[in-house]
């Protein structure tokens, strides 16, 4: 992994090295084993580099041989070996082994089509100086970041916001809709960002910019992940295919030159990554667990019986996570408001794994592929329908009077999703927001609708997770983890998320990923009568059976708790109170004070009210640090 930067003037002026040179300094923590610049009239690109594969030979920016087509590039190609062989027959002269220079003579080859060629995680930019043409384009799932900004003659791109700090007359204006958008979802969904001025691109997109006939950049999709349910297997079939699709993606996976590790938190998505890697290498992998001080949430024990099932090499430390203290770092690294509170361990394992390795495993993505949550279930019962014929004659009429507006309309599916992406419901915010800014909650809503019928299935289940798979994981999950670990010059794969197993694991039927149990609707999903009489991640942890025991699969997985509410109610009570409450935080040009009181006082006892004073918190120390003016 790495940091990229660049520049396209597109007013006829050349692009100064100086500029970018000061984005790609910018980002020295990204890339601490090397720094690049290419210039070409126009065009500048600027690359820091965390050398995992080609140690020596896979210095950027690279070009092809005539020097015609240069990238920059952020992530790794697992298929660039295949790929490598491939244009060599086709004629295509390789100078390295490195996975970056497949991406040149990819472009070359296919043009924009190069990316439905590519396996693995990345945001790149290619320069083709013959066709003027800059190609920006991203991973199918949003591992990698990139940001771009189009404006005052030039675009410019970035795979951090405080990259952007460094260019001569930058302009940058919040977004106010984008402070509603994190309010609901504690972070901002692509396209948008904190800015006005500068966009996310969003997963399995790309963008092609020509410096001949500059216009507004339009994103282009390229893949959408189809859920297609195949009952044509039983359920064992389906096993067997599951053991060997998680096999090889981790073993695609595993292609490093430098030593690497695994993040092990005793889930079982992480515990499968781990007991997968010992299956398939000849030494012990190294597995790096943080503790919670708290013994109620410390899952230590659990981390450790899975890394002594797997024969693992096992890295622990208990931390006691101060907010305060880290909040500074986060918000500087972030670039923008992000309030998931998960941040903070994230942060300190990845600290952990860098004192002995360059690069780790993750098991991120298990939960929204195989419908690890407790919202699915609950989503799910309250749009069952009914079992007896008397109740579905009653459903039946309540429909037809719903038609003709004589009966109560029921919350849409929509609805409900939405309600359960909130971390503060409508009627909070509206109580929140002084009278000239209640409308940006309206478009928050209506954005959310257009993404939500983006989704593309037939069955209730495969609809929710496809809208978790193509929100929350790029732009909550994913973002926490690069952010985290690239902060600390720590590349982190996520093979769960491979679009060739995620392609896979779209198939497996609805009933075997969230199970219920027979008495529970008749043991079928669009019947389900109780939410918590349900086995989630069915098909993964009968998979995981071969390596664990069913109290270890079946047990009430806690997760790692941020103490946000001790933090308000007694270590940093005094000093949280005046300085979200104080007169001189921006947050009362947006917010009535007194409901920001009165959330901040309630924060002390309740930790569902503490976790909305931590989002003002992050908000006020993002207004805080950053230097822009304010748009409405």
């Amino acid at each position: 992994m790495c940091g990229i930067v660049g520049i396209l003037r597109t007013d006829g002026q050349i692009t100064c090295n100086g500029d970018v040179q000061a984005m790609t300094d910018r980002l020295v923590h990204r890339g601490p084993d090397g720094n690049g610049v290419f210039v070409d009239g126009p065009v500048g690109l600027g690359h820091r580099r965390l050398s995992i594969i080609d140690l020596v030979g896979g210095q950027q920016p690279l070009g092809n041989e005539d020097g015609k087509v240069h990238v920059t590039f952020n992530g790794e190609i697992y298929n660039f070996r295949e790929l490598q062989r491939h244009l060599q027959a086709l004629g295509h002269v390789f100078r390295t082994s490195s996975d970056t220079e497949v991406l040149v003579h990819a472009w070359e080859e296919w043009g924009t089509d190069c990316v439905s060629h590519l396996r693995g995680m990345f945001a790149f930019a290619i320069w083709d100086a013959r066709k003027q043409q800059l190609f920006l384009a991203r991973d199918r799932v949003g591992i990698k970041p990139l940001l771009y900004s189009w404006q005052n003659g030039y675009l410019a791109f970035a795979s951090e916001m405080q990259a952007f700090a460094a260019l001569p007359h930058f302009e940058a204006s919040i977004d106010v809709q984008a402070i509603d958008q994190y309010l609901h979802y504690q972070y901002i969904p692509a396209p948008r960002s904190i800015y006005t001025q500068v966009r996310k691109l969003l997963p399995g997109h790309s963008v092609l910019v020509d410096a001949r006939r500059p216009q507004e950049p339009q994103q282009i999709r390229y893949w959408q992940l189809q859920f297609a349910p195949d009952r044509s297997l039983n359920e064992a079939q389906w096993i067997e295919r599951i053991d060997i699709a998680l096999e090889e993606t981790i073993r695609t996976h595993l292609v490093s030159d430098v030593p690497f590790g695994a993040f092990l938190s005793g889930g079982i998505d992480s515990s499968t990554i781990v007991a997968y890697m010992s299956r398939i290498l000849d030494q012990p992998v190294k597995a790096f667990c943080i503790g919670h001080a708290d013994t109620y949430y410390d899952e230590r024990n659990w981390a450790k019986e899975a890394a002594r099932v797997a024969g693992a090499e096992y890295f622990e430390e208990v931390v006691e996570p101060d907010g305060l203290e880290l909040l500074p770092a986060l918000v500087q690294h972030y670039g923008e408001p992000f309030a998931d509170s998960s941040a903070i361990p994230t942060w300190y394992v990845s600290r952990l794994a860098r004192r002995h390795v360059k690069m780790v495993l993750s098991g991120d993505g298990g939960d929204e592929l195989f419908a690890g949550y407790h919202a699915y279930a609950a989503v799910l019962c309250g749009h069952r329908k009914p079992m007896e014929r008397g109740r579905r004659l009653r459903h039946q009429f309540a429909n037809g009077a719903r038609r003709v507006g004589l009966w109560p309309s029921n919350p849409s599916v929509g609805d409900s999703k939405y309600a359960r992406t909130a971390a503060m419901q409508t009627a909070e915010r509206a109580e929140l927001w002084r009278p000239e800014f209640l409308h940006v909650m309206d478009t928050t809503r209506s954005e959310f609708d257009q993404r939500f019928s983006n989704v593309q299935s037939r069955e209730m289940l495969n609809e929710l997770q496809a809208f978790d798979i193509a929100n929350y994981i790029p732009f909550d999950n994913l973002t926490k983890v690069d952010i985290a670990s690239m902060s600390h010059g720590l590349e982190v794969r996520v093979p769960l998320l491979d679009h060739v197993f995620m392609e896979t694991a779209a198939q497996v039927p609805p009933e075997l990923k969230l199970k219920p149990n027979l008495g529970n609707g008749n043991g079928r999903l669009e019947t389900l009568q109780s939410p918590t009489a349900v086995v989630g991640k069915h098909l993964l942890k009968e998979n995981a059976g071969q390596f664990f025991s069913g109290e270890f699969l079946h047990r009430e997985k806690k997760g790692f708790e941020v103490p946000i509410r001790n933090w308000f109610a007694d270590s940093h009570r005094d000093e949280l109170h005046d300085r979200l409450n104080s007169r001189d935080t921006e947050l009362s040009e947006y917010f009535s004070p007194k409901v920001v009181r009165r959330l901040v006082n309630a924060a002390s006892t309740d930790k569902v009210a503490a976790w909305k004073a931590w989002s003002l918190l992050v908000l006020d120390e993002w207004l805080r640090s950053r230097q822009s003016s304010v748009v409405g």
